[in-house]
């Protein structure tokens, strides 16, 4: 935690490493690279602008000090967050915590500006011309999560919409948009409410052989209008809240995925304990408050959306698989 020792040489292979990964799973992925641009123009000032792999000049810029000054910086015992889950006794664990890391240096730790995302005054709108095999539909609204909510129960009622929209075969876009009048090969909705920043819920469709990225925007907006003014049936919503409370049951099986969860949430300044809350919130989400938020916030104005415009492909180079529907938003 406080001693590596970084090698120019060594670090030199790992940036044309790290460069590679970037090409291959951004720059000749045309849905990846749309969900980039995607996010680069849906936010002003957030953090979530910026790829997490950085961009190309990032990285061809990138200088072995620049990674001493980050890891002398943020690698230290006093801002971490260590987790040890299973069949282990926590006074044994905590003594070995303190044996292990106790001794090790502290670091001043200031905690980053707040990135404050300014209201939206409108509509945005970006089109990504690229070779690909076929057009894609990427759209997004701004959303409160758990930590950035004025009412809490709007992120648990986002959580039940997007389960609505996508929650398996018989959520609305499989049932409607793939299966039943086929104008989507594929359709897909996300949210997470546990990010640490004002985020977006995502809407993203791809449109069959004869039918048009228009005709899936209009689609899309459709499902959206119904949410607002039609309230959500009881029994559909009853069956939403059991597969999205049956997925989370499901993930705590997973000893790594608590892990990973408690972990996260105290990362992100949330209490560990609220995965515990999570089943009975959304349990308590009334087909009131779902309509309530799509109505506030699945609205034009908070909305970005991102048209995959493809160009002919290399017929010298061979297409890289595009990634399946529902690939960003999950």
């Amino acid at each position: 935690m406080r001693n590596l020792q970084l090698d120019e040489a060594e670090f030199a292979k790992e940036r044309k490493v790290v460069m590679e990964e970037r090409r291959l799973r951004t720059e000749d992925k045309p849905t990846s690279l749309t969900y980039e641009q995607f996010q680069a123009t849906a936010y002003t000032s957030s953090s979530y602008r910026n790829p997490t792999i950085g961009w190309m000049d990032d990285l061809e810029n990138l200088q072995l000090e620049d990674l001493q000054v980050w890891y002398e910086r943020w690698y230290a015992p006093n801002n971490t967050v260590l987790v040890v889950v299973g069949d282990v006794q926590p006074d044994e664990v905590f003594k070995l915590a303190v044996q292990h890391f106790g001794p090790l240096k502290s670091e001043p730790i200031k905690a980053p500006k707040p990135r404050i995302e300014p209201p939206q005054p409108g509509q945005r709108r970006i089109t990504v011309t690229v070779p690909a095999e076929v057009p894609f539909l990427l759209m997004g609204f701004k959303v409160p999560v758990l930590g950035t909510a004025e009412d809490d129960r709007e992120a648990y009622a986002l959580e039940v919409l997007s389960g609505i929209l996508d929650g398996g075969d018989s959520a609305r876009l499989a049932r409607e948009l793939v299966r039943g009048s086929q104008i989507a090969s594929s359709a897909g909705a996300g949210y997470d409410l546990y990010n640490r920043q004002t985020s977006l819920f995502l809407i993203e469709g791809t449109p069959t052989s004869g039918h048009s990225v228009a005709e899936v925007e209009q689609a899309l907006h459709e499902q959206i209008r119904r949410l607002q003014e039609e309230p959500v049936e009881a029994s559909e919503l009853a069956r939403v809240k059991a597969q999205v409370v049956a997925s989370d049951v499901f993930e705590q099986d997973s000893i790594f995925y608590q892990a990973m969860q408690i972990g996260r949430l105290e990362s992100v300044g949330l209490d560990w304990a609220l995965m515990d809350e999570f089943v009975e919130r959304v349990n308590a989400v009334t087909a009131e408050q779902v309509q309530a938020v799509a109505k506030k916030y699945l609205v034009a104005q908070q909305q970005t959306i991102a048209v995959l415009d493809p160009l002919p492909l290399d017929p010298g180079k061979k297409p890289r698989p595009a990634l399946p529907g529902g690939g960003h938003v999950h």
